[in-house]
């Protein structure tokens, strides 16, 4: 492995759209969600062949970090001072491994993803990480569509590079299109998933970095001056954190540069961010029915998901394309499809019962 390549993994994220079982005590990272005996932080952790691997999470996670990635050092772990979006997160990120290496280059991974294919995966990234290494650019990764899918982020491919097999301009970015734009998108053949898998060399990121506003390039430029002075940096951190736009690394730099790349991915891939994401990702029965970790009698189900604590039997009848899970003090029954309304679930909540139940 060359020592240059870094591995930047986002574990702070709250994970909503899988309560109950993500709780904002314990959110979906730190959960076996599959039920392959590992959580998704680990199985994220273990696909990245390599001991350069910092992980990013909230300050609240350390401990659950700590103990489910036994013998990672102390200083591999950034712990945020405050829930922001990604862009301050792999800013901080960044500039650790430039102090650390400062031909570093990395890739940015989510927390949150079903790989399929590791062999293919790592040589995807090791590709993937010469290629940004050797040039100026930044790049990401995007999965050929399977379906019309509105919970992922699409990339419109523009020209094949003419030295590099299936490594393309970015045309666009589309976060989450409507039904109908999906199925466009999906038919056309020009576009692919967003994988949220992006890879810099750590100079090209920070240059990009300017671009999302002249403040915030202020505010970089104030904390790389810090860092490389080895100097106290907490408050210059916490100001990265405040006042950065509250906005995807999509929007906040990607779209605003001109030098974006996309790599078609050759191995298998799911966000696991939602319900029918689980569901899509596990074995099925003859009638499309998913039960994790449970014991379960259905009739007449079709394309349900269920788990339920250990000790708890559900039965279930007549349901179709719906999610039956119970977790701690919450159970949830509603359709599957229907992702947008479990963040309103969630939001309701936490308003008329309590925090603790969410």
């Amino acid at each position: 492995m060359d020592k240059r390549n870094y591995c930047v993994i986002l574990a702070g994220g709250q994970g909503s759209r899988l309560w109950p079982m993500s709780r904002e005590k314990k959110p979906k990272q730190f959960i076996d969600v599959l039920g392959t005996g590992r959580t998704l932080l680990q199985m994220t952790f273990e696909r990245f062949a390599t001991d350069n691997i910092i992980i990013v999470t909230n300050e609240s996670y350390r401990q659950l970090v700590m103990d489910q990635i036994p013998g990672i050092k102390y200083e591999n772990v950034l712990m945020e001072p405050m829930r922001r979006n990604t862009v301050p997160a792999v800013t901080w990120a960044a500039l650790e491994v430039k102090r650390r290496c400062p031909e570093g280059r990395f890739i940015v991974s989510p927390s949150d993803q079903n790989i399929t294919d590791y062999e293919a995966f790592q040589k995807d990234v090791l590709r993937g990480l010469d290629f940004v290494g050797n040039n100026d650019v930044q790049l990401t990764m995007g999965a050929t569509p399977s379906r019309p899918e509105v919970s992922y982020g699409y990339i419109q491919m523009a020209d094949e590079l003419e030295d590099y097999s299936h490594i393309y301009k970015v045309q666009s970015f589309t976060e989450k299109p409507a039904n109908e734009f999906a199925r466009i998108f999906y038919e056309s053949g020009e576009f692919l998933w967003n994988t949220g898998l992006f890879m810099w060399n750590a100079d090209s990121f920070l240059e990009a970095l300017k671009g999302a506003s002249e403040e915030f390039s202020a505010i970089v430029e104030r904390v790389i001056e810090k860092y490389n002075a080895g100097d106290y940096i907490a408050d210059q951190l916490m100001e990265l954190f405040t006042k950065c736009p509250n906005m995807s690394l999509e929007q906040s730099v990607l779209e605003k540069s001109d030098n974006v790349d996309v790599m078609l991915c050759h191995f298998g891939w799911a966000d696991l961010g939602t319900w029918a994401a689980v569901h899509e990702a596990l074995p099925q029965s003859d009638m499309g029915n998913v039960v994790i970790d449970s014991k379960s009698l259905l009739y007449d189900c079709k394309d349900c998901i269920i788990k339920l604590p250990d000790g708890h039997v559900a039965v279930v009848q007549g349901l179709e394309d719906y999610v039956v899970v119970e977790e701690g003090n919450v159970l949830v029954i509603c359709k599957k499809g229907d992702q947008k309304n479990i963040r309103k679930f969630v939001n309701d909540a936490q308003l008329n019962l309590g925090e603790e139940f969410v």
